[in-house]
C-alpha cells in the first residue's frame, strides 16, 4: 500500500474513487481524532464563511463548492450534513469531505445530518453502496463510517448571531450552552435535543416552531438560522422574513431542483449558485 497523502486528492479529486479500504480506515481514524475534540456546538467568529446544504452523494457539487471556497481556502467551509444516501457517488463524496477535514482541520467543519445515522442510511442507499464496494469488508466499513458520523458536531454558531444546523431549533432547549453538555457518540441520535437538531422542519408545525424560535433562541442573541434537510425547487427558501434560510446543495435531486450555497461575510448572507 502506498503512503496516504491527503493533498494529492485536492489536486485530483476524482482519484478519491481509487482509495483502498485500508486508506479509508486510516482517513476515518485520523478524522475521528479531530472531530472528537470539537464540541457539539462549535463557535467561531471567522469571516467569510461558506455554508453548504445537503449533498447526498453528488460528488460534482462537492467539487464545485470546494472550488467556490477558493484556492487560498480563506475563511471557513461548513457543511450542514447529509453527505450520503440517494446519490450516485456517495463514497466519493464523503471521502472527499474527510480528506478536506484532514487538510484544513480548522477551516472545514462537517456537521451531522439525519442521514449520518444507521437508522436512516441503512435504508436509503449507503449500506447498499458499502456492500457493493467493500464485499466481505462491507459491514466493518459501514460501521466505521457510522461511528465516525456519531462524533460530528451538530451545530455551528457564526459570530454569536447565525446558527447553522442540519434540521432545526430544538424544542425545550434551555440555552445554547446546554448543547455542549450532550455527549458525542450517540449512534442513532437518540437524545431528544440532538435528534431535533438533525430532524426538525420549520414547516411541520408552524406555530410551535415560531413559539420555540422566540422562547428558545432569540433570547440568546441569535439573529438567523441557516439549515439544510429539505429540497426546494430554487435550492433555497426563506422563512419568517429573512430570519431562517433553508439550503439544498445537490442540483437535480428529486427532479430538476436548483442548488445553492451561502456565503456569510461580516454578518451579511448572500446566495451562490451551484452550477455543474
Amino acid at each position: 500500500m502506498m503512503e496516504f497523502t491527503p493533498d494529492s486528492y485536492l489536486d485530483d479529486p476524482d482519484s478519491i474513487a481509487d482509495l483502498e479500504p485500508a486508506d479509508i480506515v486510516e482517513i476515518i481514524s485520523r478524522v475521528r481524532l479531530l472531530v472528537e475534540e470539537e464540541p457539539l456546538l462549535i463557535q467561531n467568529d471567522t469571516s467569510p464563511v461558506h455554508v453548504v446544504g445537503d449533498l447526498h452523494g453528488n460528488f460534482e457539487a462537492a467539487k464545485f463548492v470546494v472550488n467556490a471556497w477558493g484556492e487560498d481556502a480563506q475563511g471557513l467551509l461548513i457543511f450542514l450534513g447529509d453527505y450520503v444516501d440517494r446519490g450516485d457517488q456517495q463514497l466519493e463524496t464523503i471521502n472527499f469531505m474527510l480528506v478536506l477535514k484532514l487538510l484544513y482541520p480548522e477551516g472545514v467543519y462537517l456537521l451531522r445530518g439525519n442521514h449520518e445515522t444507521p437508522q436512516v442510511n441503512s435504508y436509503y442507499g449507503f449500506s447498499h453502496v458499502c456492500g457493493q464496494t467493500f464485499g466481505e469488508r462491507a459491514k466493518r466499513m459501514y460501521n466505521e463510517y457510522n461511528i465516525l458520523f456519531s462524533y460530528f458536531s451538530a451545530a455551528f454558531l457564526v459570530s454569536r448571531e447565525i446558527f447553522l444546523v442540519h434540521g432545526g431549533i430544538p424544542r425545550g432547549l434551555p440555552s445554547l450552552e446546554y448543547i455542549n453538555t450532550l455527549e458525542k457518540g450517540d449512534l442513532n441520535a437518540e437524545n431528544d435535543i440532538l435528534g431535533q437538531m438533525l430532524w426538525n422542519d420549520p414547516t411541520s408545525k408552524y406555530r410551535e416552531f415560531v413559539t420555540n424560535w422566540k422562547r428558545g433562541i432569540h433570547y440568546a442573541g441569535v439573529k438567523m438560522v441557516i439549515r439544510g434537510h429539505e429540497v426546494f425547487p430554487a435550492g433555497y427558501k426563506y422563512f419568517f422574513g429573512d430570519r431562517l434560510l433553508s439550503l439544498f446543495s445537490s442540483p437535480g435531486s428529486r427532479g430538476s431542483c436548483e442548488a445553492k450555497m451561502a456565503r456569510i461575510d461580516n454578518g451579511t448572507v448572500s446566495l451562490v449558485d451551484i452550477a455543474i
